[in-house]
């Protein structure tokens, strides 16, 4: 049988509205068919869940994997400075290099909880870097990160015409592949580093093919400024003006940005993926997260790469922003838990395009987490979904399916040799670290 398994007397969260039942829940070929008690088998593996809080897999709405291989080597830096060093390191890298760093991100998030990712990356290995998306098992979408502004001497700029031929190329050869868990988007950078040209070029292919739009913006208050100046628009309002802004597109950070410019982004119903890590850790400044919900923008977060943020762990990331939001609301009701799980999984899957994705419902994709509640700091079985967000860690993810495939068990990885993998990675970052 092709993964199908019942799940046995799990304790099932609706994060809908914070309820949590006892039931079994039943998947076959990757979907859930059947929440119930005391299903009858009919074939299927069992697994024993009793004990454990069953909820939706996290999706990881804006990452760099292959900055795995960067974390710790660019600490303590301000955002241009990290910018220079981040993308000259980055730039030589091998191909090898580039397989097991994005394997090693892919991994990293999987221990945590994350099955689906939303993938800024780059054309050089782009062969390599999609075969460590396959040999993962995980869900990815993934567009070029393309430039035709140079930022500083470290960055890489392409014209429009061979940006637009580069995407041309990834969606004919890896959109909808790997059984359907591989989807291409388009992604540049953003402004200042992309022209108008650039920007529009993309946006049109994108709306051609029906892909997402996956951009930055807003993250750095002097390139918000320098766009300003050029321009004569805000970032937000000059993506607006340029139509880049829809129902497909996804914009990471976004911290600079007047409230005309929210409003822009409400109508125009584009996604916010908030990375507040990777904020708070180079200094960029803190989104105004709380007036997007405000104006029922869709938000959801992202762990960034990890040359900036450090962190793979979707929980902890909550737990950040939502801290953050309070205190620069001043009010200690916004943000609450609720929307927190929602932002890590519902609201990102939708501006994905999975409208399959992101609830335990029958019908939906079988991409579940059971978590183990057996931990001293989690006692208070009534306040169980709260504790996870303000007192967890991604280490309580104990078991992960993705497409009901179980990819880890008893918090060890079914799929993978992780020591292997772990002593090639150890070996990678030493020969990065000593060409800084």
């Amino acid at each position: 049988m092709k993964n199908n398994i019942i799940i046995r007397r799990c304790d099932l969260a609706d994060i809908s509205n914070m309820s949590i039942t006892s039931c079994d829940i039943r998947i076959e070929d990757g979907i859930i068919t059947e929440i119930g008690s005391n299903l009858v088998p009919k074939g299927e593996e069992i697994l024993n869940a009793k004990g454990m809080l069953c909820i939706p897999a996290f999706t990881d709405a804006h990452t760099h994997l292959v900055q795995s291989l960067q974390k710790g080597c660019l600490d303590d830096l301000c955002i241009t400075d990290w910018l220079i060093k981040m993308l000259s390191t980055q730039h030589r890298l091998t191909e090898e290099e580039w397989y097991y760093g994005v394997l090693i991100g892919l991994l990293q998030g999987l221990r945590f909880g994350v099955t689906t990712f939303n993938e800024m990356t780059y054309f050089s290995y782009i062969d390599a870097v999609v075969q460590a998306y396959k040999d993962s098992d995980l869900r990815v979408t993934f567009g070029l990160g393309a430039t035709d502004i140079a930022e500083n001497q470290s960055t890489l700029t392409t014209s429009v015409e061979d940006a637009l031929q580069q995407a041309e190329i990834i969606y004919h050869k890896y959109h909808n592949t790997n059984h359907g868990l591989l989807r291409t988007s388009v992604a540049p950078q953003g402004l200042p580093a992309c022209t108008k040209e650039l920007m529009q070029g993309l946006k049109s292919f994108a709306k051609q093919k029906g892909l997402v739009f996956h951009t930055h913006l807003a993250e750095g208050k002097k390139e918000t400024e320098w766009v300003k100046h050029q321009t004569g628009y805000g970032e937000g309002e000059a993506l607006y003006r340029y139509g880049i802004l829809d129902a497909k597109t996804m914009l990471a950070h976004s911290i600079w940005l007047e409230d005309y410019e929210l409003d822009l982004i409400a109508e125009s119903g584009a996604t916010v993926v908030h990375c507040p890590s990777t904020n708070m850790k180079i200094s960029d400044g803190i989104p105004p997260i709380y007036k997007m919900l405000e104006r029922k923008v869709n938000v959801a977060f992202g762990c960034d790469g990890e040359a900036s943020s450090s962190n793979r762990d979707m929980i902890r990331e909550a737990r950040c922003g939502a801290y953050l939001q309070k205190v620069v609301s001043g009010k200690a009701q916004v943000m609450p838990v609720s929307t927190c799980y929602q932002m890590m999984t519902a609201n990102s899957a939708r501006a994905l395009g999975y409208d399959d994705l992101g609830k335990t419902r029958v019908g939906y994709r079988a991409d579940i987490l059971l978590l183990d509640m057996h931990d001293i700091s989690l006692l208070n079985k009534d306040c169980r979904l709260s504790n996870i967000i303000y007192a967890g860690t991604g280490l309580q993810v104990d078991t992960v399916l993705c497409n009901g495939k179980v990819l880890l068990k008893n918090k060890c990885f079914t799929c993978f040799d992780a020591e292997k993998i772990m002593a090639k990675g150890e070996q990678i970052v030493t020969g990065i670290y000593k060409r800084l």
